[in-house]
This record gives C-alpha cells, structure tokens and sequence, in this order.
C-alpha cells in the first residue's frame, strides 16, 4: 500500500514484516537520509561490472558470484539495519527470512528515494514528446 500524502506530511514511518511481526521504520531527517543513499548507490553501482563478469576467467566469475550472492546481501543487510536503527537486528536475523528481509529493504528503498518517484514526470516536462504531424499529400 502507498504512502498518502497526510503520511508525507505527519513524517509517518513505514510498516514492514519480518519474522512475521510488524514493525514500523521511522523516516530519517535528510543529513542521515543523505549519507544512507550515498552508501546504497556505492553498493549498487559495482552491479553492472559484476554482471558482465564471463565465466571464461573462473576465478573471477566465482569472485562475481560470491560478491554478488553472499557479499551483497549481506551489505544490503546491514544498510537495512543502519536506516531501521530502532530495530534490533539480533532478534530480528534470529527470525527473520530472506524474502521478508528483501521485501522489507525494497520498501525502504522507495520510502529513501522519495524524489526519485517525480523523476519519469520531470523527464516527461522536460522533454514533452514531439507532437506527432500529420504529413500534407
């Protein structure tokens, strides 16, 4: 369900599920907000290098794929953690899922990157589509 806008406003925090409890994830005051997307990009954009990594060079594409099925995870744990810091993680890893951990980290995501949401319409004003024309004969 998304956020509305009186959530927005009332600075509401997020509610996720994990180990099958609800817990709710305050937003951060945009200092920390800042610095917490700065660490989610470094960790994403290594992604694409990784991806293109052949299995020509075995150690190398075994490096990918520890980097990218153990290691990754892992950091995108801990950036999970570091935004929901009023949770506690040991409780939480003691019964949590992955699937609940990622589903929960993909909802910070869109609650951390809230101006990212306005990018396709500011695109969109920007550079409005041609009008198409219709040919004369």
């Amino acid at each position: 369900m998304g956020r509305t806008e009186e959530d927005i406003l009332t600075q509401a925090g997020i509610t996720v599920i994990l180990g099958g409890k609800e817990y709710n994830i305050a937003p951060l005051v945009i200092r920390d907000s800042r610095e917490w997307r700065k660490k989610v990009v470094s960790l994403v954009a290594p992604v694409a290098q990784i991806a293109g990594t052949t299995s020509d060079t075995p150690d190398a594409f075994e490096q990918a794929l520890t980097s990218l099925l153990v290691t990754m995870p892992d950091k995108v744990i801990d950036l999970f953690f570091e935004y929901a810091k009023e949770l506690v993680r040991d409780e939480i890893e003691a019964v949590a899922t992955d699937a609940e951990i990622s589903q929960a980290f993909k909802e910070v995501i869109a609650f951390a990157f809230p101006l990212a949401q306005n990018v396709p319409e500011v695109i969109k004003h920007l550079y409005p589509p041609e009008k198409k024309r219709k040919r004369s004969r």
